[in-house]
């Protein structure tokens, strides 16, 4: 198979997840794993291997910075084959390898998605009306697993702009039979009376317990916060940020204007500056409870379950790391 076609299956990938064509933030990590795996199916050595790996991790972590859970994956999936290339030299047996701790780890975030799913469902109670935003495929299958067990509920959703993937979640919602409202984002504190709990997904969480999710969660929190109402975010500890534990900063998205994101109007008004955040942070104090597939942590708890992960001090290497030392084993 020529470099054209691994390349033009990287770029599709890199622009349904830029372009936020894929809105769950586990399928898009699942799809990253994909084209990684891709490399060595598309490779007859290991060199050629290396450079398409190479090339699909810068470009699959700049397309989503804030994924925390495609930094997490990625640097997994090198680090297998840094040992891998330890143990021999032998491209299909390290192909073998790879592929093996790729399918290993698909299976890991499906089982935390679906433990996720199972603990927080029983935090909803008959007759509660829910408020979530934006699309969270964790969050769904919350909603679902309660609504099969006989829990009758109704769910509140923002449009959840730029994107509006409120209305996605609707529309799946709608189709299992759940009663759903749809409101634009600012109509939030007018709705906060009528609202039971609040369960929102995550993009990435912050060793403090911050929680960086689209863009209105925080504000969300905050009209809660005020009208006493809990806020619960559901996610699995694949989306805890080690790098955090040291002061570092989650990089927020930032989008230009475009079509998909704001429309024409934009454009008729001329010399206007139009910026696009496609995440926040919400302050751990505004969330009463993480749902893991731990079970319940409080906000504050969230650094002890990443020195359980990683130890203490954590030890985990950097992308750019990792691939120069496997770059080094293949001189």
């Amino acid at each position: 198979m020529s470099s054209s076609n691994y390349y033009d299956i990287l770029d599709k990938a890199v622009e349904d997840i830029s372009l936020f064509n894929i809105y769950s933030s586990t399928d898009v990590v699942t799809t990253g794993i994909e084209v990684f795996i891709k490399a060595f199916e598309y490779s007859s050595d290991i060199n050629t291997a290396f450079k398409y790996c190479s090339t699909a991790v810068e470009k699959l972590y700049s397309a989503r910075p804030t994924s925390v859970m495609m930094a997490n994956s990625l640097r997994r999936l090198l680090h297998r084959l840094n040992i891998a290339l330890d143990e021999t030299r032998d491209f299909e047996k390290i192909k073998d390898s790879v592929k093996r701790e790729a399918e290993a780890l698909k299976q890991e975030l499906r089982e935390a998605v679906e433990a996720v799913a199972i603990i927080g469902s029983r935090r909803i109670n008959p007759g509660e009306t829910i408020l979530t935003i934006s699309y969270s495929g964790t969050v769904y299958r919350l909603f679902k697993e309660a609504w099969d067990r006989g829990v009758k509920f109704k769910v509140y959703v923002v449009e959840s702009r730029p994107g509006s993937e409120g209305f996605y979640t609707a529309k799946k919602l709608r189709e299992l039979g759940i009663p759903v409202t749809i409101f634009v984002d600012s109509a939030v504190r007018y709705f906060m009376k009528d609202v039971d709990k609040v369960i929102t997904g995550a993009e990435a969480i912050a060793a403090n317990g911050a929680v960086i999710n689209k863009v209105g969660t925080s504000m969300i929190a905050l009209a809660a916060h005020e009208a006493r109402v809990r806020v619960f975010i559901a996610s699995s500890t694949h989306k805890f940020s080690p790098e955090t534990i040291f002061g570092e900063l989650v990089e927020l998205t930032i989008k230009r204007p475009s079509e998909k994101f704001i429309g024409e109007a934009i454009k008729e008004l001329g010399d206007v500056k139009s910026i696009l955040p496609i995440f926040d942070v919400t302050p751990p104090e505004y969330i009463d409870a993480i749902i893991t597939e731990k079970g319940l942590v409080a906000p504050e708890a969230v650094i002890f379950l990443l020195r359980d992960i990683y130890g203490w001090p954590p030890k985990f290497p950097e992308l750019d790391d990792l691939l120069k030392e496997i770059e080094v084993k293949l001189w």
